[in-house]
């Protein structure tokens, strides 16, 4: 039940509602990582390993950290890949001979592992890992105009996440939490919500404008919420319901909708997303970096943590 259950947790997070292509089939984009398709589990190795093998493999990682039945495959994994920050030693090799890129291969030995408990094989992980770290590079990063936005958080928060979304997307529904959860856990976390409606979903674009119309009065993310709280019943009257429930007038909103006034802001906003490449939703960036699933709470800290370090470094530098 244990590995079942992690693949459905990996597949959720990496899952994505995606654009339909010119004849209606859907169009995903390529998984950024092997590990955002659902993990191909490896069957389970024997230990071979003794418990003192696997400390002196790995000496100043903590293993307790990780399940008795991954140490075997982590070992293996650091023995294999090199330290993200240039270094020319193994994540392995680095911890058994001191050096001073140590603290860098317990960080990458902690996302390593990470990646396997969330259920990714030993390739997987070890792709992952050299794309997440690629990530950081300035030419991965892109400038985005969120002056049309609604935001949370500190205006001058050193965390900038950007989220392009869909109001019908239950990958979005799933992925609110977490989101909402980090900026209220964090101060060092601003969140900017962006408009990506997808076209099979017919009131997706209804819903976006209503939340447009909402932020006009200082209630997006009220309305935002309910939104996303009634996603199974949405129509054109239930919005209308929901904006009226928020102390709004739902006839101001249809004469704004029939004016035209609220639409170029939803397709200002989907246009951004178009340019960076986004073919799918829920598609979060970190101070214009494409975050990439699996997106869980230990890894959005860890790249949020990655982040402050990156920036105060200018760049992987050994620690």
């Amino acid at each position: 039940m244990r590995k079942l259950s992690i693949v459905f947790a990996l597949s959720l997070v990496a899952a994505s509602c995606a654009r339909e292509g010119t004849r209606g089939t859907p169009v995903r984009a390529e998984p950024a990582t092997a590990a955002a398709s659902t993990p191909t589990l490896e069957p389970a190795k024997p230990v071979t390993r003794s418990a003192e093998e696997l400390a002196a493999a790995l000496p100043g990682f903590p293993l307790e950290v990780v399940p008795a039945y991954l140490r075997d495959t982590l070992v293996d994994a650091a023995q294999d890949e090199f330290v993200f920050d240039g270094s020319p030693y193994t994540l392995a090799g680095c911890l058994r001979e001191n050096y001073d890129c140590k603290a860098n291969a317990v960080r990458g030995l902690t996302l390593l592992a990470a990646y396997l408990r969330a259920g990714a094989s030993r390739s997987e992980a070890l792709t992952a890992y050299n794309r997440y770290y690629r990530s950081f590079e300035k030419a991965q990063r892109q400038t985005i105009d969120t002056s049309t936005a609604a935001c949370r958080g500190p205006e001058d928060a050193p965390l900038q996440l950007v989220e392009f979304s869909d109001f019908e997307c239950p990958h979005c529904a799933a992925v609110r939490p977490l989101l909402e959860g980090i900026v209220k856990e964090r101060r060092d976390v601003r969140l900017c919500f962006m408009h990506f409606p997808l076209p099979m979903h017919s009131n997706a674009s209804s819903a976006a404008q209503a939340t447009v119309f909402a932020a006009r009065h200082g209630k997006f993310w009220e309305l935002h919420d309910k939104i996303f709280d009634n996603q199974k019943r949405l129509s054109v009257d239930v919005i209308k319901q929901l904006v009226a429930q928020v102390g709004l007038d739902p006839q101001a909103l249809v004469k704004a909708v029939a004016a035209d006034e609220l639409s170029p802001v939803v397709e200002k906003q989907k246009a951004e997303g178009q340019r960076l490449g986004i073919q799918g939703t829920p598609s979060i960036f970190v101070n214009g970096r494409k975050l990439e699933p699996p997106l869980t709470p230990e890894l959005l800290r860890f790249t949020l943590d990655d982040e402050l370090r990156w920036s105060a470094a200018g760049g992987w530098t050994k620690h």
